[in-house]
């Protein structure tokens, strides 16, 4: 019977299609080789046993390079320049305490130290910026300074607000803040719109603009600021707090029942709008108001208020890097111990703080990328160990039949090699497509990031994946055969 059934079988087919049962009939001539297997084709092929630890294995030291890349990208993009120009105009800027911590003084620099730290650094650019004594406020229209205000107070608080204002038809007479600065601190003032010099003309009353821009440059509600050629009416006024029992200016110990608010005639100002201008963090007061933030040359702030000015701070840039490492000394010296009033900021001290927060992103992300490789390398020891394991019968019956201990050392570094070239081309790839990727966003997160491509992290990795490749699956099988052929095929079987 057993004989019978493929003859029946047969006997329904044709005789032609029948030939196609016949074994020799499409059996393809095999290419006999007189040199045998090649090691690292046995190597190659053995990867192929178990496609998803091979994938697991690659995919997780791949991971971990991928994201060194894209961390050196990320923290190499951080700018120092573009960092320092936004937080400051000057290789140093010298003020009082109060200055710095935004409190209201009488005097925060005096001539003489001005003059001292002129007699002990060299300087190109110098200068200072003032404010005057007096209040000054500006005649604003209402549905200008409400688009201004609303973000800040909200419209309930704003409303009640503006019951307290002084108006006058659509106009409103808010707090304005007014800066004077030295002539030579202009070049430092960047033009948005219009130009400067009409604040230098004596016969014209103009006054610039300082408007609001974001972290990238872009001015903020353009459509609240006043267009270049409109006319804007300032008023200077002293006011006094006295003590009403005495006449004379009120003291922190006067009751409040006493004092009272004595204010002068004011004094009018038409100026005309010349430019809208961003003036640099640094050389600023370093607080802004709800109303405008206006600019002039500080002597004719002198002449306009009939009052003198107040200096704010004074700063200076070196011509060298030997000037500017001479003068941080000698500041640092100044400003010294607890008695002192004086502070400075320095180029030197804001890039050295931005060295200490690019550093704190490099570790954290340092050591991020160490847990995942270190993921990878586990994953990569269990695949090597695990496969010595399990063909350790396999092993034995190639060194049975004639494959020597190095020939059999060599198939596996040679695995373990592929597994690490095959991580860094995944690798590779992954940064092709990532890196631009997360570049443009790391841009838009952080100001100060410019994106620059790089592979070198992936290149710098090829030889510790190659010693890798070789160390583990080596010590690893030296590790196991200690053991005759013999005793380790008895022991599988």
């Amino acid at each position: 019977m057993n004989r019978g059934n493929p003859f029946n079988a047969l006997s329904f087919k044709a005789p032609v299609e029948a030939t196609k049962y016949t074994e020799c009939a499409m059996t393809k001539k095999k290419r006999r080789s007189f040199r045998g297997a090649k090691v690292y084709q046995m190597a190659f092929a053995n990867l192929g046993r178990n496609k998803k630890k091979t994938v697991l294995v690659v995919t997780s030291l791949a991971l971990s390079v991928t994201l060194l890349n894209v961390l050196c990208s990320f923290v190499g993009g951080f700018d120092t320049e573009k960092y320092i120009s936004q937080q400051t105009c000057a290789d140093f800027i010298v003020s009082s305490t109060d200055y710095f911590r935004y409190n209201d003084a009488d005097e925060y620099i005096s001539e003489e130290i001005i003059t001292e730290i002129q007699e002990n650094t060299s300087e190109t650019v110098s200068g200072s910026g003032y404010m005057t004594d007096m209040t000054t406020m500006v005649w604003m229209d209402t549905e200008q300074y409400k688009k201004i205000a609303v973000p800040y107070l909200g419209e309930e608080k704003l409303e009640e607000e503006l019951e307290y204002y002084e108006k006058r038809g659509s106009e409103i007479k808010t707090p304005t803040i007014l800066e004077g600065l030295d002539d030579a601190l202009f070049e430092k003032v960047t033009v948005m719109d219009g130009e400067l010099a009409p604040l230098f003309d004596e016969n014209t009353h103009a006054i610039a603009i300082r408007v609001q821009t974001d972290d990238y440059g872009n001015v903020d509600h353009i459509e609240c600021y006043p267009k270049v050629g409109d006319t804007l009416t300032m008023t200077y006024q002293r006011v006094y707090v006295i003590d009403s029992r005495t006449g004379g200016l009120a003291d922190p110990a006067t009751p409040e029942e006493y004092v009272e608010l004595k204010e002068e005639e004011p004094r009018e100002v038409d100026y005309t709008v010349c430019a809208l201008v961003t003036v640099p963090y640094g050389m600023t007061f370093r607080y802004s108001g709800l109303g405008y933030d206006t600019i002039l040359p500080a002597e004719r702030m002198r002449e306009d208020s009939g009052a003198e000015v107040i200096r704010k701070f004074y700063l200076f840039d070196t011509p060298d890097m030997e000037a500017e490492n001479a003068a941080e000394r000698y500041l640092a010296d100044l400003t010294a111990g607890d008695t002192s009033t004086l502070m400075y900021e320095s180029k030197a001290s804001i890039r050295s703080e931005f060295e200490q927060f690019q550093n704190m992103y490099f570790l954290l992300g340092g050591v991020l990328c160490a847990i995942i490789g270190l993921v990878g390398i586990l994953n990569f020891f269990n695949a090597i160990m695990t496969g010595i394991l399990a063909r350790k019968r396999e092993f034995a019956v190639l060194q049975s039949v004639g494959m020597t201990n190095r020939q059999l050392k060599q198939m596996l570094v040679q695995e373990g090699l592929f597994y690490t070239a095959g991580s860094v081309v995944v690798a590779f790839l992954l940064s092709l497509v990532c890196g631009p990727l997360s570049g443009d966003m790391m841009e838009k997160m952080f100001w100060f990031c410019t994106y620059h491509f790089t592979i070198l992290p992936v290149i710098a990795m090829l030889p510790v994946f190659a010693v890798l490749g070789c160390l583990i699956p080596a010590v690893l099988y030296q590790a196991g055969s200690r053991q005759s052929i013999v005793e380790r095929l008895r022991e599988a079987e």
